[in-house]
């Protein structure tokens, strides 16, 4: 290998091995990256995706024929694939009633003496619910599920009579947890902020520390220098990630198909040198930690819930969607999990072309911010 190439490589080794160094001994920097993506895996997935998806429920049977014992039990056994969707907390009217009130419960469904009087006769029966409508979503989802108990029981029970009969195709076999679908999000989370803060922290230390001279006055080509500590933010990063990948599939039960990994690899790859980039400019321009932590750790987690990481961008509001056409972390989060989960996943080839581009500016960004400041 020629001599310039060699001397290259020691100065852009140095640099790396500096900047690792650098970051091993800062607690601050070790764990700073590695806190958004655990916090949110942990809060996000056992507050909504732990324990199934049951609905607390009062269910009074008045009726003592065999269509509402039938309709009872189709409401006790309706379920996806993951929890029964009712979780019936009593049976006695009065209580039922209190609880609704206090918000103990999201709704009671009473089924009324007549129920098989009216099925009998040919007419309509009528069901009864006291709903606490306080939160709308709540709500929502309570009488979509009463909703799907009445047509799965007129569909067995009375076919001819059924309005609408539902024939459901999936997408996949069984749904993905909301756990799992969280805990991943939070594992690409990682990749970006771990990146892009590490190389920020690397970058301002230099001038917290007054270390910066020595740089200014090393016989060093900007180019050396800034691959140097992509390196190092990028080698720093994919150990913070790794952890969290760990605690993903420890805890959470992600399970990616092993044909997945290398277009996943090459994604996150492409995904941590833009970062990588952005932090390096991000710390050349701000220089100071207590700044930049903050900023990049909510600008991370708000990309998290607003593109993609939380609930997929399709599900999000409007406006949050327009705004998510022009946010490069939402074309990374439904891209990184359209690979993961889908069972026919889109060609990855856009993905690795927009991250592919996105390296590029990243890394023009940090050369461009460096040059500015050294």
């Amino acid at each position: 290998m020629p001599a310039p190439a060699i001397r290259h490589l020691d100065r852009i080794g140095a640099i790396a091995r500096k900047g690792m160094r650098q970051w091993a001994r800062d607690r601050q920097a070790l764990v700073g990256p590695m806190l958004i993506p655990l916090v949110l895996m942990f809060l996000c997935g056992i507050l909504f995706g732990f324990g199934g998806d049951e609905w607390n429920i009062g269910l009074v049977n008045e009726g003592g024929g065999a269509h509402a014992a039938a309709f009872e039990t189709q409401v006790r056994e309706l379920r996806g694939n993951i929890s029964p969707y009712f979780r019936v907390v009593t049976t006695d009217a009065d209580q039922a009633r209190r609880l609704v009130d206090e918000g103990r419960l999201h709704l009671v469904v009473t089924i009324p003496e007549d129920f098989d009087e009216r099925i009998d006769a040919g007419e309509i029966p009528v069901l009864y619910t006291r709903v606490y409508n306080i939160n709308t979503d709540m709500m929502k989802n309570a009488r979509l599920r009463l909703t799907r108990a009445v047509q799965d029981y007129a569909a067995a029970n009375a076919p001819g009579q059924a309005p609408v009969t539902v024939t459901q195709t999936t997408t996949r076999v069984d749904d993905v947890p909301r756990r799992t679908f969280i805990a991943h999000s939070a594992v690409i989370l990682a990749i970006m902020v771990g990146s892009a803060l590490n190389a920020a922290i690397m970058v301002a230390r230099e001038w917290e520390r007054r270390t910066v001279k020595e740089i200014r006055l090393a016989p060093r080509p900007l180019t050396d220098l800034t691959t140097g500590m992509l390196l190092a933010a990028i080698a720093a990063g994919a150990i913070n990630t790794l952890v969290t990948l760990m605690v993903a599939v420890g805890v959470f039960g992600v399970r990616i198909p092993v044909g997945r990994l290398p277009v996943l690899v090459a994604i996150a790859a492409l995904v941590s040198i833009a970062c990588a980039g952005v932090g390096i400019a991000v710390g050349a321009w701000l220089r100071d930690y207590r700044t930049i932590q903050p900023l990049l750790m909510i600008t991370f987690a708000g990309s998290f819930f607003a593109a993609g990481g939380f609930s997929s961008v399709a599900t999000l509001p409007r406006a949050v969607q327009a705004f998510d056409r022009f946010w490069p972390p939402a074309y990374v989060f439904e891209s990184m999990q359209a690979q993961a989960w889908m069972t026919q996943p889109p060609s990855p080839g856009p993905i690795l072309l927009g991250g592919a581009i996105a390296a590029l500016v990243g890394v023009g960004a940090g050369v461009w911010a460096l040059r500015r400041r050294l």
